[in-house]
Formats: structure tokens, C-alpha cells, sequence
């Protein structure tokens, strides 16, 4: 009985993705009356980040079996670099990050062999270091349709000393203390890369959003048309744009450039005290529209499960209301093959993010996850629901200086597809661009 509730569930799933699809194709042709906006930045940040989550690490042979569980916490110096260059013709992403600094935790293990079992409660401090390089390129060969690439590798070493309390119980059956404390060191690393097609366009509305509020502030009581709004965020634009990270930005410059093209081109007086919003304003791409790609993907790790592919279908959704609210929804089904198992996971996303004013952005949302092993649809089992609530605080002190704060709560039913319980980060950061 549960085996046909789980086919149903999944069949319920795969067509309403291929609803979407279907009805979404057909939207697609349809001429979006937003004009399409172009959005290139290089941003290169370093700080400090604090963070904190679940780890689980298991493995599996013949002879033994280790299974260690932690909530782990590091204080880390971070360095990193992230480019966006969304053209009219393709939309590409570049990031990489360099992590150090100390690290803690407490958790417990399983190491069960033939001749012993040991269970431990234990802790650890030591130095984790990680970096991380990522790659992403959606090329359209015409408004609509695209190509997709995506890359992405990571390694982490940690450094520490393991103090471990608990049990052993020996080939005798006798159980016995156990108390160890030892230097240890951890080397993972892994890789991710998907490729496939896509048709659908998110078109960032950063200047647009920097547009409407200046107008809005300074001009309470004018009503401007959309094409004023488009041509001011195209100016804005392009004085963004002749940035570097090598140099400081001239903002005494800009503000002229952007004055000179109220006066001239809109016909309105230059507001005098522009100079601190137009420091602000530096958010992550703001999307609009809709997206729906599908094709294979495989991921590497150098710990179980260590390789696994398989197919995805994926469905975005941005609203740019207006200023304050976007509305975000994403959905992903994906297919992942094993050597052991074989799973489907659901993983959907519904928030919203809100923008106060030019210096800070709020997101708030929720997560259901499902999945199940399905075994090559020999032998389904029961599905497992899994939610994550979250919310991100993300906030520009000054032209430099940023805060941005992240956490989520994972719920389960089951310890399958996650751990239980909080995952968080805080990152005290200064930005070139």
C-alpha cells in the first residue's frame, strides 16, 4: 500500500513539473513589457565569518563501519571574489572564496568492527581551512532559449584534537571505559557539474530598483512612466559599470554624470543631498521573471556516497512587485543514482525578500524537501518530509562596509536526506567593486 501511495505521489509530482513546463513554454513566447536589463559587477570582499552546522560523515564495508555525527563551529578570516556579467545574450557567474581559522565542535561516533565497538561522545578544536571555485554560464541563442554550464569544486582540511569518552566492547563481550584524546586531520574535497537546456529569462532589476526608489525619495508627488524609469536604470548602469576594483570609486564623479542626466535628459532639478544613497544600493543580482532548464548532472566526493548522477528539472520564479518586495519561488526534482540506492528528492522554495530602503535586505521562507528511496522503482520506500524555515538580514554600513546574516532550522522526520536542527552564519565583511 505504501509503495502505490509513493508511485502516486511521484506521479503527482512529475506532471505538475510537466504542467508547469508545458504552460510555461507557452507564456514564454509571449513579449515581456519590462525591458531586458544588463547587470556586470566584480566584487572582491574579505572579513570575518562566524558559523556553525550539523556534519555527518559514514562508511560502510565488509569489515567496519564509522559513523560520526557533530555540530561543528568555526570563526574563520574570508577572502573571496564574485563576478556577475548578465548580458542580453548569456548570463554568467564566477565565484571563489579562501576560508581560515579556528574550529570547534562536540558530537559522538560509531566505530564497529569484528574484533570491537566503540561508542564516544566527543569534542574537537583545531583549524579548518576551505576554499571553494565555482562556474556558471547560461548562453541564449535566441531571447528565450539557452544552453546551461555549470561547475562548481570545493576542499576543506581540518587540523585538530579529538578528546573522546565512551564505551568499547570487545570479540569477548566485555565492555570496558574508553578514553582517548588524539591529533587528528581531515582532508575532503568534491565537485559538482550539470549541464543542460533551458528556455526563460530573469532579468536583474538592481539599477531599475536604485531608479525607482531615487525618484520616489526625491520626488514625492511625480509620477513617472516606465520608459523614464528604463532609461534612468540604463544610466545608472552604465556609470556602474566604469567602476574598477583597483581604484576608488569617485562618487563626486558619478554624481555629477547622474545629475547632468536629470537636468538634461528628465528635466528635474538634482536632488543635494543624493550622496549617501547612491553609496548604497549594492545588493546581489535582484531577479524578475521565469526560468525552467532540466538536463544531467553528476557529483564527486572522496567520502560516501563518493559519486553520484543523475537528471534534474528545475523551475524559478522571481516577482519584482515593486521596490520593497520580490517574491521568490523555485522547484527542483531531482533523480540521483548510486551504487547502493537509488533517490528522488523534491526540493522547493517559497519566500519573499523585502527591501526597506537602499542599505538592507530581508528574506523569509520556507523549504519542504521530500524524498525516497526508490531503488530503480523495485522496492519504494516511504517518503520522507523534511522543512527548513529561514531568514537572511543583510545590511550595507557604508560604501565598504557590510553584515550579512543567515539561519535555518531544519525539521525532519527521519535523519535520511538530513540532520535535524539549526544551521547559521554571520559574516562581518569590507567590499571593493
Amino acid at each position: 500500500m505504501k509503495n502505490k501511495i509513493t508511485s502516486v505521489f511521484i506521479s503527482i509530482i512529475l506532471s505538475v513539473l510537466f504542467i508547469i513546463g508545458l504552460v510555461y513554454s507557452v507564456e514564454a513566447e509571449k513579449n515581456d513589457s519590462t525591458k531586458q536589463f544588463y547587470f556586470i559587477k566584480n566584487e572582491i570582499n574579505s572579513g570575518v565569518v562566524f558559523s556553525g552546522n550539523n556534519e555527518r560523515e559514514e562508511l560502510r564495508n565488509d569489515l567496519f563501519t564509522i559513523k560520526e555525527e557533530l555540530f561543528t563551529g568555526s570563526v574563520k578570516y574570508r577572502i573571496g571574489s564574485q563576478f556577475w556579467n548578465l548580458l542580453d545574450n548569456k548570463q554568467e557567474e564566477l565565484n571563489f572564496n579562501f576560508e581560515t581559522g579556528p574550529l570547534f565542535g562536540s558530537g559522538s561516533f560509531i566505530d564497529s568492527s569484528a574484533n570491537n565497538v566503540i561508542k564516544s561522545d566527543h569534542n574537537i578544536y583545531g583549524l579548518r581551512t576551505n576554499a571553494s571555485l565555482g562556474y556558471s554560464s547560461r548562453f541564449y541563442y535566441d531571447r528565450k532559449n539557452y544552453t546551461l554550464v555549470n561547475i562548481n569544486g570545493w576542499a576543506r582540511y581540518d587540523l585538530y584534537k579529538q578528546a573522546s569518552e565512551g564505551t568499547l566492547l570487545d570479540s569477548n563481550l566485555v565492555i570496558s571505559d574508553y578514553n582517548q584524546t588524539d591529533n587528528k586531520d581531515k582532508l575532503r574535497y568534491g565537485f559538482q557539474a550539470k549541464a543542460g537546456w533551458g528556455f526563460g529569462w530573469l532579468n536583474p532589476m538592481n539599477h531599475f530598483m536604485v531608479a525607482e526608489y531615487l525618484m520616489d525619495k526625491y520626488y514625492k508627488g511625480r509620477v513617472f512612466s516606465k520608459i523614464e524609469l528604463e532609461n534612468l536604470a540604463y544610466e545608472i548602469g552604465k556609470i556602474k559599470l566604469a567602476r574598477n576594483t583597483k581604484s576608488e570609486n569617485l562618487s563626486e564623479k558619478e554624481l555629477e554624470t547622474i545629475s547632468d542626466f536629470l537636468s538634461s535628459k528628465m528635466m528635474l532639478s538634482p536632488p543635494e543631498n543624493l550622496e549617501k544613497d547612491w553609496e548604497m544600493g549594492e545588493f546581489r543580482p535582484r531577479l524578475n521573471g521565469k526560468r525552467f532548464e532540466f538536463g544531467p548532472f553528476f557529483n564527486y566526493y572522496n567520502r560516501e556516497p563518493d559519486f553520484i548522477y543523475g537528471g534534474f528539472i528545475e523551475f524559478k520564479n522571481h516577482a519584482y512587485q515593486n521596490f520593497n518586495r520580490t517574491r521568490n519561488l523555485s522547484v527542483n526534482l531531482n533523480y540521483n543514482r548510486y551504487k547502493k540506492q537509488d533517490w528522488i528528492l523534491l526540493e522547493t522554495d517559497f519566500g519573499w525578500s523585502i527591501y526597506p530602503n537602499l542599505k538592507t535586505q530581508f528574506d523569509f521562507g520556507l523549504k519542504y524537501v521530500p524524498g525516497v528511496v526508490v531503488n530503480g522503482f523495485e522496492n519504494i520506500e516511504t517518503i520522507k518530509h523534511n522543512f527548513i524555515p529561514y531568514i537572511e538580514y543583510f545590511t550595507q554600513v557604508n560604501s565598504k562596509a557590510r553584515v550579512n546574516f543567515a539561519f535555518a532550522w531544519k525539521i525532519t522526520d527521519s535523519d535520511q536526506f538530513m540532520l535535524a536542527g539549526p544551521e547559521f552564519s554571520l559574516a562581518v565583511y569590507r567590499s571593493r567593486y
